[in-house]
This record gives C-alpha cells, sequence and structure tokens, in this order.
C-alpha cells in the first residue's frame, strides 16, 4: 500500500504532539516540568495573589537527596500594598501529616524529614503592575515508596497576604504539587497540572 505524503506529514505531526503532550507532564523521564498559574483564595473564594509559576512539578530519579523548588508569586492590584508569600506546610501522601509513620520501602528511615523550609522561604513587598515577582524556595526529597505503583505526590501550601487599604489585611492560600512516579512505565504520568502556554 502506497502512503501519500501529505498523510505521512500528517502523521508525523501527531505523534510528535502526542509526545510533546506527554513530556509536559512527564518532563523526559528527569527532574523539570513548570505548575500551572495557581490563584492564592481566601477562606470565602477571593483571589488574593497569583502563583504565576512554580518549579519542579516531577521529580526522578529517586535518589532520596533534596530537591529545590522555586515559586514565583505576585500581586498586580497596582495599589501599593504591602504584601507576602510564604511557604507555610509541605506533607505527601506516603506519611502523616507530620512526616511520621512513612510507608515501607520509601527509604532509609533516620534520613529525617522529606522536605526543607529556610529563611528564603518567605518574601514580602509591594504589588504592581511592574513590579517584579516575589520569589520563594523551598526543597522536597526526590524519593517514593518502591511498594506503592502511584507514586508519591507531595503538597506545597503557600500562604500570602495583601495588607489592603485602611489596614484590611487579606489572607490567602494556594496548593501545589510536586509528583514522583513510581517508575518510568506504566506509572510515571503526573496527576500535576503543568503550565501550557507562556505565563504574562
Amino acid at each position: 500500500m502506497r502512503i501519500s505524503k501529505a498523510r505521512l506529514f500528517i502523521g508525523v505531526i501527531a505523534v510528535a504532539a502526542l509526545f510533546a503532550g506527554s513530556a509536559s507532564a512527564t518532563p523526559g523521564g528527569r527532574t523539570g516540568g513548570t505548575g500551572s498559574q495557581t490563584n492564592c483564595r481566601s477562606t470565602n473564594g477571593n483571589v488574593v495573589g497569583v502563583v504565576t509559576s512554580y518549579s519542579p512539578t516531577y521529580l526522578w530519579p529517586p535518589n532520596h537527596k533534596q530537591t529545590p523548588v522555586t515559586i514565583n508569586y505576585t500581586d498586580r492590584d497596582d495599589d501599593g500594598d504591602n504584601i507576602s508569600v510564604a511557604i507555610t506546610h509541605i506533607q505527601h501522601d506516603q506519611a502523616q501529616a507530620d512526616g511520621s509513620e512513612e510507608i515501607q520501602g520509601s527509604g532509609p528511615p533516620d534520613e529525617g524529614v522529606d522536605y526543607t523550609v529556610g529563611p528564603d522561604s518567605t518574601a514580602t513587598g509591594t504589588d504592581g503592575t511592574t513590579v517584579p515577582d516575589l520569589v520563594i524556595h523551598g526543597a522536597i526529597r526526590s524519593e517514593r515508596s518502591g511498594t506503592v505503583k502511584a507514586g508519591r505526590t507531595y503538597t506545597i501550601t503557600v500562604t500570602c497576604t495583601d495588607d489592603g487599604e485602611s489596614g484590611d489585611s487579606m489572607t490567602g492560600t494556594a496548593n501545589l504539587c510536586v509528583f514522583v512516579p513510581h517508575d518510568q512505565g506504566q506509572h510515571k504520568t503526573s496527576p500535576c497540572p503543568v503550565s501550557t502556554t507562556p505565563l504574562g
């Protein structure tokens, strides 16, 4: 059977697009990926600010090492309010919220907690359309249980504040997702949303 050049070209484009989509969720079997824009919302649903991006969203290989995570945040009300953002909690789904009772097969039991929150995990500034993003950092361990096929999902909670006019402060939170797969076979696809378009 002869295949026309046009059909062959369309087929190549389709396969390329398929692999491009997979790469965004599972970046080539290595640590990488950029998280999608995430609103920092108050308890009543108001948007306090925006996590414009964060990275990485995907950790591989599971070498038990702490991996830096960078988070970019902004508040573009442009009214000159004082703003702040901070990492206030990190946990994963293979242990209790305090890091104890980790599932077997995760690594040496004496390696300590699976995250680091240091002095650069918080930042302050003023809002505005021309003000650079606030940048904060944390670290999480590239590790998962070898017995759980679903892999490990970290949740990084970011708390943001906006002092507001007349001293009325607003506080919100955003939860960010980072995934460590069980393997690079059938269980490598990440549940974490990733950015598919450049963020302005």
